[in-house]
């Protein structure tokens, strides 16, 4: 399922989260994936769908600044996550968005959406060091499927490291405490709750 768009694991600690849903035909089905990817695509309301106490996040384009509009390969997320600041990334983590998949197999019945974001480095500075908990050897892939009359979506961590490179010690520290958390379930939580909106969410623009 979308193995094209969620790479190998080979290091690190690899997590995930996905949640479906059965339509009565098949044409609701096809009515309820383009939904959910309307949802997927609205970057800056993923907070909406998430609920109270999630992370906030805002599309931004390669140079940082805020956009209101269907992501695109190379554009950036700013992620404010309930927890302390990310220094090295003026107080916010990033991740680039480095692949899109649209397929479409007419032999299986299946439809396949998505996108894989990676930790960058702070747009808004010249430092080169990533500017996320996790480092650059991580990924987060989103995807929704439909097959047949059933919609999945899904969120698949993999290489997770943190991220304790040339930081400072409160760096450190808050990266190793933030990927501990996450790797005990807090990532589970939060993506568990963001795929459940992308099926279950109020409609979209």
């Amino acid at each position: 399922m979308a193995a094209a768009l969620i790479p190998a694991h080979y290091k690190g600690v690899k997590t995930g989260a996905s949640t479906y849903a059965e339509s009565p035909t098949r044409h609701d089905a096809i009515l309820l994936f383009e939904e959910a990817k309307k949802r997927l695509l609205n970057i800056n309301k993923w907070h909406e769908l998430c609920g109270e106490g999630s992370a906030v996040f805002q599309l931004t384009d390669s140079n940082g600044n805020e956009i209101n509009r269907r992501p695109e390969t190379g554009d950036l997320i700013r992620i404010k996550l309930p927890a302390p600041s990310n220094d090295s990334g003026d107080g916010y983590d990033w991740v680039r968005i480095e692949e899109f998949e649209n397929t479409k197999d007419l032999l299986k019945d299946q439809d396949i959406f998505g996108f894989r974001v990676r930790p960058v480095q702070n747009p808004l500075d010249n430092s080169a060091d990533t500017a996320h908990f996790y480092k650059s050897t991580a990924t987060s892939t989103f995807v929704i499927v439909r097959t047949s009359s059933t919609v999945t979506a899904l969120e698949r961590g993999r290489n997770e490291v943190a991220n304790n490179g040339t930081l400072s010690l409160f760096g450190k520290i808050r990266n190793l405490i933030i990927s501990a958390g996450a790797w005990l379930g807090i990532s589970k939580l939060q993506w568990g709750k963001l795929v459940k909106g992308i099926i279950k969410g109020p409609p979209q623009d």
